[in-house]
């Protein structure tokens, strides 16, 4: 395709699936309202009680259950990265099971499935084109898609520029890659006389200003790092254990994960947490998190959300895995922040997000402007910690897999050697 016309294409897909993406966060937003605002309010309840979120999210696990008898059987799971290939026949059962998934209060985020799509929306575009024309639709209408959630573009243009370095997108797209999201951007944020429809921004509020780099906070940056990527890498492997389980009987798994998530919403309540902090994606419940003075909740919040997370990524739900990475690392780094009192919070929060997203994503550049950007109104001088937390998450990554893999091939062999 000449480099004119695909670069056109970036611009229609870009705004197109913006727009797509916008309606689709609107209308999980819209969901969650009604379940977990409105409906409480109308039964004359101050707020939403452990019974009626029980409830909510066993009709959640149903539907899911029934999308996965859809076409594409809901697709791949969020344990196994990010896909932009999905069947547009399948994408139906994909995007019902997450919409499921996000409105009924489980542990997941928006990202996978406006990657989906963006993704099917670029193939529509391009149907009866060739092969290699779909697939650069495919890429454009993703990116575009999930370029609307993080409240800034270039984190998924360096999501993707790894994706490129890794051979799982051709560097000759990555410009038309950009122009995409950033006509999917100015579709949120307004252009020429038009106000834009908003953005949908992953951030985290109320930090205090850090300019400033000490020794002690590079130390007790590293001890975050390290402690915020075992805890990400050790719920993923949790996950993985969960879905090979879950494999023997789906629809039980994803039942057991609605009990374990509503499990928890009582436990994190009873001690003081508030609904959004243990149930949804996190970024709803970031505000409070940071603000909160108490070490024992925001360890009851940890572990909490660290469960029903690993339950809602092995279970067989539809969502992305990165907003509630986020929010492990800053609650890693509150809690941190609670103990080490001489030690601000800010560059420990860095540390924390970077360290979980890499931890779970294995993409550590991504992972470290993730833990730039969402901080990043709070001083540059965060960079160092959030390039600190990446590489951590990384290499504890890369260690437990090599560790977990080898341990495997032993198993394997006692296997065969007892038969």
């Amino acid at each position: 395709m000449h480099v004119y016309r695909i670069l056109a294409l970036a611009v229609g897909l870009g705004v197109l699936c913006s727009l797509a993406a916008s309606g689709f966060l609107w209308l999980v937003s819209a969901g969650q309202d009604l379940l977990f605002v409105s409906l409480p309010a109308s039964l004359g309840l101050g707020g939403p009680p452990a019974w009626l979120v029980a409830v909510i999210l066993v009709v959640g696990a149903l539907l899911v259950i029934l999308a996965r008898r859809m076409p594409g059987s809901t697709g791949p799971g969020p344990l196994t990265g990010f896909h932009f290939d999905i069947p547009v026949g399948a994408a139906g059962s994909v995007l019902v099971a997450a919409a499921a998934t996000l409105v009924f209060g489980f542990v997941l985020g928006p990202e996978a499935p406006l990657i989906v799509l963006g993704s099917v929306i670029g193939a529509l575009v391009m149907r009866g084109r060739a092969g290699e024309q779909v697939k650069a639709g495919r890429l454009l209408g993703g990116a575009a898609a999930i370029g609307a959630v993080f409240g800034n573009p270039f984190i998924t243009a360096f999501m993707l520029l790894e994706f490129s370095a890794m051979g799982l997108l051709p560097a000759t797209l990555i410009p038309a890659v950009l122009v995409a999201l950033a006509s999917g951007y100015a579709v949120q944020v307004g252009v020429l006389g038009f106000g834009g429809i908003g953005t949908h921004s992953l951030a985290v509020p109320g930090l205090p200003t850090y300019d400033t780099i000490g020794l002690g906070d590079l130390a007790a940056g590293l001890l975050v790092a390290i402690v915020a990527a075992a805890i990400a890498v050790a719920v993923r492997v949790l996950a993985q254990s969960v879905d090979r389980l879950a494999d023997r009987a789906r629809a039980i798994a994803l039942l057991g994960a609605a009990v374990v998530t509503a499990l928890a919403f009582g436990i994190g309540t009873a001690a003081g947490a508030s609904p959004d902090q243990v149930l949804f994606s996190g970024d709803s419940g970031m505000a409070a998190l940071v603000a909160e003075t108490s070490l024992q909740l925001v360890l009851v919040i940890l572990a909490m959300k660290a469960i029903t997370y690993a339950a809602a990524l092995g279970a067989g739900l539809r969502g992305g895995p990165i907003f509630p990475a986020t929010y492990l690392g800053v609650a890693i780094a509150i809690a941190a922040s609670l103990v080490l009192t001489g030690v601000p919070a800010t560059p420990l929060v860095a540390a924390g997000i970077a360290a979980t997203a890499a931890g779970i994503t294995r993409l550590p550049a991504t992972a470290a402007i993730l833990g730039a950007v969402l901080v990043g109104g709070s001083g540059a001088a965060v960079a160092p910690f959030a390039i600190m937390g990446a590489i951590a998450g990384l290499l504890v990554r890369e260690l437990v897999e090599r560790q977990w893999g080898q341990a495997a091939q032993r198993s394997s062999i006692s296997q065969q050697a007892a038969s």
